[in-house]
């Protein structure tokens, strides 16, 4: 059944309102959004979330189609709702003071409404074209080196070379990739689907470059990053959007889309691990220079330690998860607190394990970055950090220094205004990395 904000007429307005979706294994959480075209900035208008039921998701795979649709409407519903409060306060604050200006005199406000007399409430138009992102363990990025040497150095690159050197390394690496792939997770090689292929980085005569169009030179070299997904992963999002009414814009690699949106991430002096612990996994991205080296997803997330709650203390799966959200917020009393603690310590260690293990899949890194960035719901649990502090980094990897460990706010992210001045918490730096996709795609 559809929210009551989907019954609101769509409208035309100054600038489309478009929509980001991450759907996790815990929460849906939805922005909406709107492309300023002269500073090129995201714009955020609305942010809503709505929490998942336990028998929709499975390590951040669809397995009950159904109930994600609906947790998908309500979250895009609260967003509405969010962005209607926001503009309607903004105006009536307006309105007012040029009432009061040209009356001389307060203004007087509809008994019924408690609206000023006069004021027309706004509505936020409904998106009708989404950036859905996608996770889990079983999709699966690549990092392909192209080097070349080009005839014409002189002529300057254009969108037609680009293209023909993309379509070139797919020809000559896709099908080796694939292969390794389909070893990896045990699924046949027609399952799997290319979700998009993307130019990180780019050197031109040993030059790094944000944007190769319109550069000369002799020698470029590209780091590209592919990502694949089993197919009916990527179809069951597409789904789900078109029982919402929405465009798919892209689907975007939640990890990939969180290192394009960080400060300075695409500078040649910044390296850094990113880790978005959801609730059913947790995301690894290296940035190696400011380029992605690559990315790691493993089935370990919150659920995890709400289990282990669930498992010690004889609740409710619930209840569970009241007491571990009570707990990272700091609502519970010293002997209660440290109980939990206890608990929840039990798992730490195979989570920080199984990190160090993801972060030595990545191939060709001769030195790890000295901080780790963590973000994502599964965040707010104190002992993620201190796990990673306590973590013997320096015996296991080659680090040069032990790490420092950092929580990534949404105020750290490049190229996005929150106009509700609401967005500031690491759980939701995903879905607006996502919104920041949308730059990338319009160039």
């Amino acid at each position: 059944m559809r929210l009551p904000f989907f019954n609101r007429k769509k409208e035309n307005s100054e600038a489309d309102i478009l929509l980001a979706l991450d759907i996790g294994t815990e929460f849906v959480k939805a922005v909406l959004f709107q492309f300023d075209t002269q500073d090129k900035k995201i714009l955020v208008k609305g942010y809503g979330r709505s929490k998942q039921n336990s028998n929709a998701m499975q390590g951040a795979m669809i397995i009950n189609l159904e109930n994600v649709i609906n947790t998908c409407d309500h979250a895009i519903g609260n967003a509405l709702a969010h962005a209607d409060r926001v503009e309607n306060d903004r105006r009536k604050k307006d309105f007012k003071e040029k009432t009061d200006k040209d009356s001389g005199k307060p203004d007087r406000k509809d008994k019924k409404s408690g609206n000023p007399e006069g004021y027309e409430p706004y509505q936020t138009p409904l998106p009708n074209k989404v950036i859905i992102g996608i996770a889990g363990e079983l999709v699966k990025g690549i990092t392909i080196m192209a080097d070349y040497e080009r005839e014409n150095s002189s002529a300057k690159i254009d969108d037609k070379e680009i293209n023909e050197v993309v379509q070139h390394i797919k020809k000559q690496a896709f099908t080796d990739a694939v292969s390794d792939i389909v070893e990896e997770i045990g699924l046949p090689a027609d399952s799997l689907m290319e979700i998009n292929t993307k130019i990180n980085s780019t050197y031109i005569d040993g030059v790094k470059v944000d944007d190769p169009l319109g550069f000369t030179g002799k020698e470029v070299a590209y780091r590209i990053f592919s990502t694949f997904a089993p197919r009916i992963h990527v179809n069951s999002l597409k789904e789900i959007a078109r029982h919402l009414s929405l465009e798919v814009l892209s689907i975007e690699v939640e990890p990939y889309a969180i290192t394009r949106a960080v400060k300075s991430g695409r500078k040649k002096d910044y390296s850094a691990i990113l880790l978005d612990i959801g609730g059913g996994t947790t995301d690894v991205a290296l940035v190696d220079k400011g380029a992605i080296a690559g990315t790691k997803m493993f089935a370990f997330g919150g659920r995890v330690f709400t289990k282990r709650l669930a498992v010690d203390f004889k609740l409710e799966l619930n209840e569970a998860e009241r007491t571990k959200l009570e707990y990272a917020s700091g609502k519970m009393g010293h002997t209660r607190e440290d109980e939990i603690r206890k608990s929840l310590n039990k798992d730490i260690s195979t989570w920080t394990e199984a990190v160090e293990l993801a972060l030595a899949e990545i191939e060709d890194i001769r030195e790890y970055p000295g901080v780790i960035y963590i973000c994502g719901g599964g965040s707010a649990l104190p002992e993620m950090r201190e796990g990673l502090l306590q973590h013997p980094w320096l015996q296991v990897l080659p680090f040069l220094k032990y790490p420092k460990v950092e929580y990534l706010y949404p105020s750290q992210l490049e190229d996005i205004l929150d106009t509700t001045r609401t967005v500031v918490d690491p759980a939701d730096i995903a879905p607006l990395a996502l919104a920041r996709m949308y730059l990338e795609l319009e160039h």
